[in-house]
């Protein structure tokens, strides 16, 4: 999930393990990096009451949260439009199928 802001319930995900990696721009100019943030925060603390560990949690769900220097030097000029960027990066993408 990139660039947004989560728009639903959060049991269902964890109830089904549905994978989720959370990235954006610490200043994503339409919503800020907080709502990701609160999102994580949340289907983290579900996982924990399930009673799964930290290492099982962190293979489920993932908050990556890029600084400015992320965006310096390439082709997006504002955080928001991160998407093209992050769609084409090696580790997140590698995150997400291997998994």
């Amino acid at each position: 999930m990139c660039s947004s802001q989560w728009d639903g319930a959060y049991e269902p995900v964890v109830e089904m393990k549905t994978l989720v990696y959370f990235v954006i721009g610490e200043s994503d100019e339409y919503y800020g990096s907080e709502p990701f943030k609160e999102a994580y925060q949340q289907i983290h603390e579900l996982y924990k009451e399930q009673g799964l560990s930290e290492s099982e949690i962190d293979k489920l769900v993932v908050l990556d949260v890029k600084d400015k220097d992320y965006f310096e030097g390439t082709p997006v000029t504002y955080q928001h439009g991160g998407g093209y960027l992050f769609c084409r990066d090696k580790e997140i993408m590698g995150w997400l199928f291997n998994q």
